[in-house]
């Protein structure tokens, strides 16, 4: 037996269906993805290689693994984006003292000031996005998202 839309989301009287939030958030992923390859694009660098830039932000110096890790990504993707960034000039990375086979990555200077630029590209950018919404209503959006991630245990530990 095949249902009908309305009865799958639940709805048997036709009114328009709320589309699952999954799906919602989805749309925004893959919108905000190919958004913030456009404002990085001046720079240089493709999403996956501001998202890299933007952990090594805090100072700390990661592995490989680690990045990919943090970026959702596997080892062997980051392994070249971080080839890329190292010809730009945009991270470094040195040997770690007791893994031969460990090379922590860290922003150079230069890394941080394209970091900083695309920063603002970006800020404009969630700017743009929640310019209908109230600072109450982004506070929630924020907190509901934070909740949902965490739900999931994809990261953004409690502080």
């Amino acid at each position: 037996m095949r249902v009908s839309e309305p009865a799958r989301f639940g709805l048997l009287d036709g009114r328009q269906p709320e589309a699952r939030v999954s799906y919602v958030v989805a749309r925004l992923e893959r919108a905000l993805r190919g958004e913030i390859n456009e404002r990085v694009k001046p720079w240089g660098l493709t999403t996956l290689q501001y998202t890299t830039l933007s952990i090594l932000e805090h100072g700390e110096q990661l592995s490989n693994a680690q990045l990919a890790r943090r970026a959702y990504m596997t080892p062997q993707s980051m392994s070249e984006v971080l080839e890329a960034l190292e010809r730009k000039q945009l991270v470094e990375r040195t040997p770690h003292p007791t893994h031969r086979r460990v090379f922590p990555a860290a922003l150079t200077a230069k890394g941080r000031m394209v970091l900083e630029a695309c920063n603002k590209a970006v800020d404009e950018l969630e700017r743009e996005m929640l310019a209908g919404m109230t600072p109450h209503q982004v506070r929630s959006l924020r907190k509901g998202l934070v909740s949902a991630v965490r739900a999931l245990h994809a990261g953004l530990p409690s502080r």
